[in-house]
């Protein structure tokens, strides 16, 4: 198969995928485990993806680890690069299986983020430091620090099976190095309550896809997309996924592994970390589609826990 016949295999599966789920038909299947070139590796499935709008050239949201070097995966594995995204493009794709390679390629899968906001801190979200082992290691610009504490909020309200992600709370928690961060500058925290309207800036790793189809594609390369603030409360940065007109320039959203990543607002003084990425709720419209509300911890009311636990 010829590069022109495999690109018009994909379009055709973009624009089938499109139609299923317009008509609310999207296969139950389609959300199991993604398939991989054949190994014996162990198969885990941990969605993570940026989403963005669809009529935008996508190469507009790649991010350089040199733009924001402070903005790290906490948390990654060694995963074989995905043949097939899902049993949609299986179906659809069947000529691409005998073509993998019998050493398959492999990347850097994250199953969560963070933000480095002092040399010996790291800001996550409370859900990813729960699965953090003290023996982690995490790296900045490619040098892996080891961990001396991982610091979940005292009153984080947990996910569970029947609770809505608006009623999840303080899902927020802090990391400390054992050695401080050489060479990277930290971002400071966002300590104004006017984030109401303002435009926030997401930075997150995985897989990739778009407001019609959802997450279609695996990379591990990092991304950005911009989005409104919608609303606030107490405990919550509350976003909307708008489809063009209404959206943004580079509108887009986060996903389930990008969780602990930030929402980064543009101070006189440079970027401010103002959320820090929980969940999203999707309704019946499904995961990464538009309309979908993504839900990010409201950095500025959480201050003063902040503060108390990185005081010298």
């Amino acid at each position: 198969m010829g590069d022109r016949d495999i690109k018009s295999v994909k379009m055709f599966s973009i624009a089938y995928r499109a139609f299923l789920r317009g008509s609310n038909v999207w296969l139950s299947a389609a959300r199991q485990k993604p398939v991989k070139s054949p190994s014996k590796a162990r198969q885990k499935t941990i969605e993570s993806f940026m989403i963005i709008r669809h009529d935008i050239e996508p190469a507009l949201h790649l991010s350089s680890p040199a733009q924001f070097p402070a903005v790290v995966p906490v948390d990654t594995r060694q995963q074989e690069v995905l043949v097939v995204y899902d049993d949609i493009d299986q179906l659809l794709k069947p000529s691409l299986l005998p073509a993998v390679q019998s050493v398959p390629d492999v990347y850097a899968r994250c199953d969560g983020m963070g933000t480095l906001i002092q040399p010996l801190w790291i800001l996550s979200a409370a859900h990813v430091a729960v699965e953090l082992a003290i023996s982690h290691k995490i790296e900045f610009a490619n040098t892996p620090y080891a961990i001396q504490q991982i610091i979940i909020h005292p009153d984080f309200y947990t996910y569970s099976s029947h609770r809505e992600i608006s009623e999840v709370q303080n899902d927020i928690a802090l990391i400390q190095l054992q050695h401080p961060v050489q060479g990277i500058a930290p971002l400071p925290l966002y300590r104004q309550t006017d984030e109401l309207r303002q435009t926030a800036t997401f930075v997150g790793q995985g897989d990739f896809g778009t407001g019609l189809i959802g997450p279609d594609q695996v990379d591990g390369k990092m991304r950005i997309a911009t989005n409104r603030i919608e609303k606030v409360d107490d405990q919550w940065l509350i976003f909307k996924f708008d489809a063009p007109p209404e959206a943004t320039e580079l509108e887009g959203i986060s996903g389930p592994g990008d969780g602990g990543s930030p929402a980064l607002l543009k101070t006189a003084q440079g970027w401010a970390v103002a959320g820090v990425r929980a969940g999203q709720d999707s309704a019946r419209l499904g995961e990464g589609y538009y309309g979908v509300w993504e839900y990010y911890t409201r950095i500025s009311h959480h201050l003063d826990w902040i503060d108390s636990i990185m005081q010298p």
